[in-house]
Formats: C-alpha cells, structure tokens, sequence
C-alpha cells in the first residue's frame, strides 16, 4: 500500500482559516470522515452483494468460490489490523487514508481487465482489500475517537449511518450499472469515486484536536503545562491504557469475542444478502432494492442508538440490538416469498445500528492513546471469523441448495455475542471494573 506518501503525515497543514472559528473542527472533521467512509463501504461493503451473482455467473463459479474472495478479503485485513492500527497512532489518519483509498480505487480499475479466478483473486485480495482494509474504518474510527469523548456515540453513530447511507445510494447505482453494462463498468467507476472523494476529503484531517491547539469536544483549551504538544491528552479521559494494559484485561476480551461472533454473522449475512433473497424467489433487482432498504433503515438505527449510547450503557445496547438479526433470520428460515421477507433487511438493520456502539466501547473503556492499535488487535480475531462464515454459508448452499442449515448456525453464534455484551454490561454495573485494577 501507498502509505509513506508524505514524511512528516502533518506537515502539510490544511489552512484553518478557511472553516468558521464558532464552530468546533471536529464537526468538520465528522464531516469528512462520513464521507469517506459512505463512499468506500457504500462500493465495497455494501455493494460487493450486488456483484456476487454476476461474477458467479461470468467467472463460472460457485457460491462457495465466490464467498471466498471475500472471506479472504477479511481474513487479510484481520492480519494487517494490527501494522495498520500501529501506523494510524504512530502518523495520524490522514495518511493512511489517502494510501488506502489511492491503492483501492487503482486495485478496483485493475480488477476489470481479469479473465480468471486467480488472477481476480489476487488484484481483489492483495490490492483492493488491502486498500480498503488500511484506509477506510480503522483511520476514521480512529479519528472520531480522538475527537470525541462526551459526544463519542454521536460521532461513531454519524460515521456508521454515512456508511449506511453510501450503501443505500450505491447499491442500486452498482446494479443498474452491472445488469446494464457489467460488473467491469461497474468496478471502474466504483474505483474512480473511491479516489475522486475519498482522498480530497482525507486532506485536512489532523490526528487530534491537541495537534492545532483544540480539545476533544471542543472544551476549553487546557493549560499546556499539562500535556504533550501535539498528542492526546490523557487527563480528558476516565480510562487510559496502554496496549500491554488493556490485553490484561478481561474486558477487553470479552469485548474481542463479543464483536467477532457479531461481524461473524452480519457479514455472512450482507455478503449472501442477494443470494439469499434469491433462494426465497425474489428476483436479483429486486434484492438489490432491498439491500437499499436494509442500508436506509440502519441510518435510522445508528442515529438513534449513537444517541442513546451517549446517554445509556453501550453494552446493553449492544447485547440487545443483536436480537433482531436472530428473528429476522428465524423469519427468513419459516417464510415464504412476499411480504415476511421485509423483515431480514429491518431486523438486521436494527443490529447494524448498533456497529459503530462496539467500536465506541473500545474508546469508553480503554481511552484513546493506543485506540486504533487495539481495535487493530480486534482485526484480527473478528478477520479469522469473517473468513470462515462467507465461505461456510456458500459451502451449505451449493451442498444443499438452501441456506437453512447455514441460518441455524448463526442463530445460534447471535445469541452467544448477545449474551457476552450482556456480560459486559453487568461487570460494569457491578462495580465499574472497567480500569486497570480489572486486569486478568
């Protein structure tokens, strides 16, 4: 990846003058990370179902071999997690942005002119994953959390629906370019947006507020004698950790495993979401508008949970919003083509309101020195599991020809994540054993 671009990432400062002084930077900054954010998943996450038939069909391959492509896309970024988190509090997020999103776009341009499994494996997994991966979520998560502390709910749940809101335009703009013109048409202006947005909008970000003289929120300025120029305070804080420090914390395993059997399945779920509206009789346009339904749905589920999640404990939002996913799926197992099928793409909306809550977690209750280097750790953990459910869900269908068997597996992953965030939950209703006397 392009990501020592620059030798000093800061150096080449946005001029500050140019944004209004009675508002506060990181509003801007929120603005800018949602962008990026809607364009790259609203192409790449989002609008990566949407090609899944087409390839299936072009490429002549199976489901499995298709869901493939994708678990290695995330089993890849599981392992780069780690280098890439380290990269992001080392330089900042402005950098890794713009290499990630220059890499992606060139990878998707490139990824047209293939004629064969390998070949479209290797560009897809070693170039635009690797892109993707690098310089979308991890940086702007990272980002918000060094912004935010008050409002840091808010700021995840507005980067989470910019994401939603990307796949509810980009979905149905992908499909009409693909069932028109091809996934390779597709693919080349899925690239050139990527790099015509992202990496403009990646320009004025600085790392922290501390960096240009601001504090998180936009609290009064602190007296410099008590901190570090240019890097995070950490007195704002109520939890400081160091990465040593919090991998000896229970919680902090709790909440690996809690959001690795979530992504586990959710991913599963919007990688196979075409395909499984298409084994219940719906047609591929059809599946594709409610792809745009499920991604319009969760901007009002992120808003709200972002909200509340300010105000509430995370936790327990996050234990009971994965509930909705498990009766969609229950409903999509005993439904037959018609109207029970709306529920699949609300139910796992509600789940996928709460997304950006996990990733909050980590800043409520570790603090934001080592932020993007421990959810780099997460990476990888949630990376193996998203690998292996794509490519499971793909075996069981062209096994069986149904999903059902698949379904009943993550039903039953779903519940056991829900249970560990409620764990969670009550540790720290017991007492508040969040800070480093909670080590292991």
């Amino acid at each position: 990846m392009i990501i020592f671009i620059m030798r000093n990432p800061e150096r080449r400062s946005f001029p500050l003058s140019l944004i209004p002084a009675n508002v506060f930077f990181g509003w801007w900054l929120l603005v800018l990370g949602s962008l990026i954010l809607a364009v790259g998943s609203g192409v790449l996450y989002h609008g990566f179902t949407v090609f899944f038939l087409p390839l299936k069909r072009d490429l002549a391959l199976s489901s499995a071999s298709v869901s493939l492509l994708y678990g290695a896309a995330r089993l890849e970024g599981g392992m780069e997690g780690p280098l890439i988190g380290y990269l992001i509090d080392r330089f900042g997020p402005r950098v890794v942005i713009i290499g990630g999103a220059a890499t992606a776009g060139i990878g998707l341009i490139i990824l047209s002119t293939v004629n064969s499994f390998l070949s479209f494996f290797f560009v897809y997994i070693f170039i635009v994953s690797l892109g993707y991966n690098a310089g979308f979520f991890h940086p702007v998560y990272a980002l918000v959390n060094s912004w935010f502390i008050r409002h840091r709910g808010f700021g995840f749940a507005a980067v989470g629906a910019a994401s939603s809101i990307g796949g509810m335009i980009m979905a149905p703009f992908l499909s009409y370019l693909i069932l028109n013109f091809g996934w390779r048409v597709g693919a080349v202006i899925g690239g050139l947006l990527i790099m015509g947005v992202a990496i403009p909008a990646a320009i004025p970000i600085y790392r922290c507020p501390e960096k240009i003289g601001l504090q998180p929120d936009g609290r009064p300025p602190q007296d410099p004698k008590d901190q570090e120029e240019g890097t995070p305070t950490n007195r704002l804080d109520p939890a400081d950790f160091s990465v040593r420090e919090a991998l000896h914390t229970l919680n902090y395993w709790l909440l690996f495993s809690a959001i690795s059997l979530r992504i586990l399945v959710t991913v599963a779920l919007i990688i196979h979401f075409v395909p499984l509206l298409a084994w219940k009789g719906m047609s591929e346009a059809a599946a594709a508008y409610l792809v745009s339904l499920f991604a319009f749905c969760s901007i009002g589920t992120t808003l709200a949970t972002g909200w509340l999640g300010d105000r509430w404990s995370k936790a327990l939002l996050c234990s009971l919003g994965v509930l909705p996913t498990v009766v969609a799926m229950s409903v999509l197992i005993l439904s037959q083509p018609g109207d029970a099928l709306f529920a699949f793409p609300i139910g796992l909306a509600v789940t996928a309101g709460t997304i950006p809550l996990n990733w909050a977690l980590i800043g409520d209750l570790f603090g934001r020195r080592s932020y993007a280097t421990l959810r780099g750790i997460m990476a990888v953990g949630y990376g193996i599991a998203t690998f292996a459910s794509p490519i499971y869900a793909g075996w069981v269908f062209d096994r069986t020809g149904s999903y059902q068997k698949a379904l009943f597996s993550f039903i039953v992953a779903q519940t056991l994540g829900a249970l560990l965030f409620g764990v969670l939950y009550l540790r720290s209703r017991r007492g508040g054993k969040i800070g480093k006397e909670a080590a292991v």
